[in-house]
Order: C-alpha cells, then sequence, then structure tokens
C-alpha cells in the first residue's frame, strides 16, 4: 500500500475541482522541491514526522498543483497551460487566482522555484533555496543554509542560525539577528542588516545599505549607492566607487576602504588611540587637530595615531577623487 494518501475536500467556487491534502512519513535524506508559476507558499515545522502539504489537486488540470514521490524526493509542480493562447490569457489574471500552498511537518532539504507570489518559511531549520522572479519571501526562526534569489520584491530573514546569501535586483533586503556568514548582493533599492555576527559579503550598486551592530568581518564592494556601517566589531575592508561610505567604529575595530570617487567619513570613538593612514590624489582630507595632513602637488595623506591606549584600532583609506573625512 502506498504511503502517500489523499484527503480531498470539495472547493465551493467550482464543485468540479478537488483540493487535496497529501500526508507521507519522511525519513532522513528526503528532499523537498516544489516547482510553479504563481503561489503563495507557506513552510511551518512541526515535530510530526509526516508531512501535509495542502493546496495540490487531484484533477491534473492546467495550473493545477499536483504531488508526486520520486524515491527521495517529494515534488510538488504546476500543471503547465497548453499552447501560447493558454498562457496568453492567464498571464494578466495570474496575481488575483495564486494558489495558497501549505507544507507542515519535519523539515526537510528544500528548493522552490516560482515565478510570482510569496514564501514564507517558520522554524524551519533545513537547507532551504528559493528562487523569486518578483514577490516577497519571509524567514524566521529558521536554521540551516538560507539562499535567496529574487529579481524583485521583498525579502525578510531573521532569527537565523546558518549561512545567508541573498540575490537581488530590486526592492528591499532587510536582515536581522544572524548567526552565521552572510552573502549578499543587492543592486537597487534599500538593504538594511541588524545583529550579524559572522563573516560578511557584500555587494551593493544603487543601493541605500547600513549594516547597524554585529561581530566579525566585513567584505564590501559598493558602486553609486550609500553605504552606512555602524557598530560593528572586527575588520571592515571594501571597495568604493561614486558612493558614499560612513562608518562608525566601534573599539578596537579596523577600517580599510579603497575609494574612486565617492566621499569616506569614518567617525572613531573617544580613546580609540587608532592608528591613522589616509592618502588621496584629487580629493580633500579632514582629521582632528592632532593629526596633520601633509600636502603635495599631486597628493595629500596623513598618517599617525590618534590619541588613546588601544593598541588594535586602525583607519586606511585610500581615494583617486573622492574626500575623506575622520573624525
Amino acid at each position: 500500500m502506498s504511503a502517500i494518501h489523499f484527503i480531498f475536500s470539495i472547493l465551493l467556487a467550482t464543485p468540479s475541482v478537488f483540493a487535496a491534502t497529501f500526508e507521507t512519513p519522511v525519513k532522513e535524506g528526503d528532499r523537498l522541491v516544489l516547482k510553479g508559476f504563481e503561489a503563495q507558499v507557506l513552510l511551518t515545522a512541526q515535530a510530526s514526522p509526516v508531512l501535509k502539504v495542502s493546496g495540490v489537486d487531484e484533477t491534473k488540470a492546467e495550473g493545477s498543483y499536483v504531488i508526486e514521490r520520486k524515491e527521495n524526493i517529494i515534488e510538488i509542480r504546476m500543471v503547465e497551460f497548453n499552447g501560447k493562447t493558454a498562457w496568453k490569457n492567464i498571464l494578466p489574471k495570474a496575481a488575483t487566482q495564486m494558489r495558497k500552498i501549505e507544507i507542515s511537518g519535519l523539515p526537510l532539504p528544500t528548493e522552490i522555484q516560482l515565478r510570482g507570489g510569496s514564501v514564507v518559511a517558520q522554524r524551519w531549520t533545513k537547507d532551504l533555496k528559493v528562487s523569486l522572479t518578483q514577490g516577497r519571501v519571509s524567514l524566521v526562526n529558521g536554521a540551516g543554509s538560507a539562499q535567496v534569489y529574487v529579481q524583485k520584491g521583498e525579502v525578510n530573514i531573521q532569527d537565523h542560525t546558518g549561512r545567508v546569501a541573498v540575490d537581488g535586483y530590486s526592492g528591499t533586503c532587510a536582515l536581522r539577528n544572524i548567526t552565521g556568514d552572510v552573502d549578499v548582493a543587492w543592486f537597487s533599492g534599500q538593504l538594511g542588516m541588524e545583529k550579524i555576527r559572522g563573516s560578511v559579503t557584500m555587494s551593493t550598486q544603487q543601493t541605500t545599505a547600513k549594516l547597524n551592530s554585529g561581530a566579525g568581518s566585513v567584505q564590501f564592494s559598493n558602486g553609486k549607492g550609500s553605504l552606512v556601517l555602524q557598530a560593528f566589531q572586527g575588520r571592515m575592508e571594501g571597495q568604493n566607487q561614486e558612493g558614499n561610505v560612513t562608518v562608525l567604529m566601534p573599539m578596537d575595530s579596523e577600517v580599510d576602504v579603497k575609494s574612486k570617487a565617492g566621499k569616506v567619513a569614518v567617525t572613531v570613538p573617544a580613546g580609540s588611540g587608532a592608528q591613522v593612514n589616509l592618502f588621496t590624489m584629487d580629493g580633500e582630507i579632514s582629521v582632528p587637530g592632532e593629526l596633520r595632513v601633509v600636502k603635495l602637488s599631486s597628493e595629500k595623506s596623513v598618517r599617525g595615531k590618534l590619541r588613546g591606549d588601544a593598541q588594535r584600532a586602525s583607519v586606511f583609506v585610500r581615494s583617486q577623487e573622492g574626500s575623506i573625512l575622520l573624525k
């Protein structure tokens, strides 16, 4: 007898179509794969060793979602529309006829691919990969590797333990209370990170980005946007093109920035004792009174040490055209 069971309930709106709940025991090594067009997906971890999936159909009608187990893979997929005319008719209505798929049970390594909609995961503690052309992704209280690819939309990941990788073209991205390495590439829009403990790699172009508090290391590449690094304990280094970079250093941290034309502003805490090494070819340099700017015909530079007894703090900035402000 099959380990798969269906519980059918008649949809009131369309009596001829059946929605189903799928149940199957899961074991170590099983994986979950969901592929479709437009859908609202909810993943909820539960202690039950049985995986339950609602929102699938028995009919295999075009646009419906069906489910099948293939050895260790549980696959949920959309039945594609037949022909260009069917696709042309459904595209304008896709956002208003979105399927709702709810998955609950023991977390499994999961991969989700959708054109649009939303993916929400709660307490999902296995590796999760989400690819969404347009829509919203929210991962809360999870663990394991989280990979999110969104062309346009909103990403929210919070209270997560494990590696996080996010790649997006436009929209908003918020990462909060992450314990693990973070790799984020966000082309335009808003990027906010808070309480990150691990190694952070970020690539931004036309983005307004801020990292507020954490510990570890930061490696960044910034294009024309603005970047603020605040209260992050550890080493912060990166490349800047035409954007503005602002660093508010905690005690005993290190800053190493190379900028082409954008402004770099660094604020150090009182009594930091930071070692300072600044250089620009065509920009300006502003520093506290205890340091002196050396001006030559083709460059300006500062080397010295700020007042204080701390041993590890350092500020190293190189700029071609952009100004450097240290305070």
